[in-house]
């Protein structure tokens, strides 16, 4: 009766420390969403690696946006270094100005010439669209607490979203999210596939929540 009973005690204790861990998981994706809810328009510097089979891409982009949707990204570094793209959500197209080329082109966000390496459209860069991601990662697999860490002098709150159906999410069976703990917007970001080969990492910086964009912002 004594074993049985340490048994138990054990079991719930893990129960117990599984549940807090859990809890903090969705506490800090719920923060991220309550961030989100208050912002209009936001700017920042993103670095971004993505590969699949012998193909890669690297690529800093000066990212910006402005509800309900749209996105500016002008690439300062790497690949398509010089290129720059506009969204406009109501007319769901891109206006592209490659590098070299004098005029822009009007392109589907489905277009593969808009698309990165693994397929990734222009709208899926947003902190909206990972919010939405999270959500399909919640039906579709699990949410986990990974710990804390320190990146870039920002303490982080490590999340991690696992799915068993990597073939429905551009072939991405995992991710690990270093959501900032003041801002709740993420710091970086690591994803694998199903053998645990990371393929795909993006690191966010000078951030800047509401600032005011001039009125030709969303303009090429």
């Amino acid at each position: 009766m004594k074993k049985l009973a340490a048994k138990l005690i054990i079991a719930a204790v893990i129960l117990c420390v599984t549940t807090i861990r859990g809890g903090q998981a969705t506490e800090a994706l719920n923060k991220m969403r309550n961030a989100w809810s208050g912002v209009s328009t936001y700017t920042v510097k993103l670095t971004s690696y993505q590969e699949k089979g012998s193909k890669s891409q690297q690529s800093t982009i000066e990212m910006g946006y402005k509800s309900p949707g749209w996105i500016r990204m002008k690439v300062i570094d790497g690949y398509q270094k010089g290129s720059e793209g506009v969204y406009d959500p109501g007319k769901d197209r891109i206006q592209v100005k490659w590098a070299g080329v004098a005029l822009p082109v009007f392109l589907s966000p489905d277009n593969k010439m808009t698309k990165s390496v693994r397929g990734e459209k222009i709208t899926s860069m947003t902190f909206g669209a990972m919010l939405s991601k999270a959500d399909w990662y919640l039906a579709n697999g699990g949410l986990y607490w990974v710990g804390t860490d320190t990146y870039d002098g920002a303490e982080c709150n490590v999340i991690e979203f696992k799915t068993s159906s990597p073939e429905k999410n551009l072939g991405i069976a995992r991710e690990r999210w270093w959501l900032d703990n003041k801002t709740g917007f993420p710091r970086k970001m690591f994803a694998y596939n199903s053998e645990g080969t990371r393929v795909q990492w993006s690191v966010y910086k000078n951030l800047s929540i509401n600032p005011s964009l001039p009125a030709d912002y969303f303009k090429l």
